[in-house]
């Protein structure tokens, strides 16, 4: 049972950093279209990574100190 509820949790995290990439990815195109910036889909998944890793670092849970 432990086993599920663990495919469980990672298959919802996994779908939310898929969801969290596409919205960061939309974004950053939608930025360089209006300014007509050439896009780049690495550059922006490379922006999306730094984001993840400064919200992991600087954001945590008021829990963990």
């Amino acid at each position: 049972m432990k086993i599920i509820a663990f495919i469980t949790y990672m298959v919802a995290v996994a779908i939310g950093y898929a969801i969290s990439w596409a919205i960061t990815v939309g974004v950053l195109w939608g930025i360089a279209w209006c300014f007509s910036i050439p896009f780049s889909l690495k550059i922006a998944t490379g922006i999306w990574i730094v984001i993840c890793l400064v919200r992991a670092m600087f954001f945590r849970k008021s829990g963990d100190k």
